[in-house]
């Protein structure tokens, strides 16, 4: 990611810089000011302390059902995933009622970016295809009118990804309807990533971010575009940019996996699937605009399938970024084979 020669001389940054970090598990629930959106990981918090979280001046706030995994030799496990605000905050609620059943979208925006989500129960909706519909109609629609029309990055966060052989595993079912729920409306791909829960709860979670400003998407040369997928993957092919370049120059690089072409690689061996995943995730280093002596690191999180392996994995990661903030939490991946997806963020650099 980091690229090691060639990288452009600072330039000034505006007032409207992303800012994300990673918050101690210990402390998610004391989520300081300024907080646009609070992404947590692991277990519901106990009654007492979601109350005084919930007494805070935060956005937005997204419980996830992924835990957290501790990698040994390495700082506190993060418990919460926070993107600051560039301004004042302002939450609300939106309800698309042009469906049976009313789909709500909670929000906050700092009126330059907007952090928004959509939560459904799929016992509600019909299964995953017509649940995966009904939210993206829903995101269509109040992107539609949100007054920050342009997607950069989206999270889908389900259970049993892999469940069903075929065009019927959910994942495949999943981009059914999430095309479906889109349509024929021009949008610019946005980074994004899909990942299931180790945890059912029934529930498709899509959260985005999305801006005045639209970002730059990007793809990958050493990967076909997976929008043009061919079709031995599924009916109906994921919608999302390999990266994109936020208005900021930040640069948001999707769930990336072990995948070269539009094969996956090295079948049943995490490690090597870890080095071509690494060689993907390095295509974008030229996109990363950050001078030489800038002293930030990127952030990393780490989909890891069999837990067990996160110690081996945290080790090698530590080689090559020994900079970053990393995340590791348990969760499937989009293909069955594939033991590890690495998502990351390589913020710009501040001041000139």
């Amino acid at each position: 990611m980091r690229s090691s020669s060639g990288e452009q001389p600072a330039q000034p940054l505006p007032a409207t810089a992303l800012r994300v970090a990673y918050h101690p598990l210990d402390r998610a629930h004391e989520l300081p000011a300024g907080v646009l959106a609070a992404i947590r990981f692991g277990a519901r918090l106990r009654p007492e302390i979601e109350a005084a979280a919930s007494s805070q001046p935060a956005g937005l706030t997204i419980d996830v059902g992924l835990e957290p995994l501790h990698a040994a030799n390495s700082a506190p496990t993060p418990g919460a995933e926070l993107w600051f605000a560039t301004g004042p905050v302002h939450t609300g609620q939106w309800s698309d009622d042009s469906g049976s059943a009313a789909c709500q979208v909670r929000y906050a925006h700092d009126g330059h970016y907007l952090f928004a989500a959509v939560e459904l129960d799929e016992r509600e909706h019909g299964g995953i295809l017509l649940t995966a519909e009904r939210a993206y109609a829903a995101i269509r629609r109040f992107q539609q009118q949100s007054g920050f029309p342009h997607l950069l990055r989206m999270w889908n966060y389900m259970d049993a990804i892999n469940e069903g052989t075929g065009d019927l595993e959910r994942y495949r079912q999943f981009n059914v309807g999430r095309g479906r729920g889109l349509g024929e409306v021009s949008l610019s791909y946005p980074s994004a990533t899909a990942i299931g829960k180790h945890h059912s709860d029934h529930i498709l979670q899509v959260f985005w971010l999305a801006g005045t400003v639209a970002g730059q998407s990007l793809e990958n040369p050493r990967q076909v575009s997976a929008y043009h997928y061919p079709r031995v993957h599924g009916p109906v092919s994921p919608v999302f940019a390999r990266a994109l370049i936020a208005p900021d120059d930040t640069l948001l690089i999707s769930g990336t996996a072990s995948i070269v072409g539009h094969h996956s690689q090295h079948h049943d061996d995490a490690m090597e699937q870890l080095e071509e995943t690494i060689r993907n995730l390095s295509s974008f280093a030229p996109h990363v605009r950050r001078p030489r002596h800038a002293n930030r690191g990127d952030l990393l999180k780490v989909y890891v399938r069999d837990p067990a392996l996160t110690p081996r994995i945290a080790e090698r990661l530590r080689q090559l970024y020994p900079t970053s903030d990393i995340l590791f939490v348990a969760a499937d991946v989009c293909r069955r084979e594939l033991l590890l997806e690495i998502e990351a963020i390589s913020l710009a650099p501040q001041g000139s």
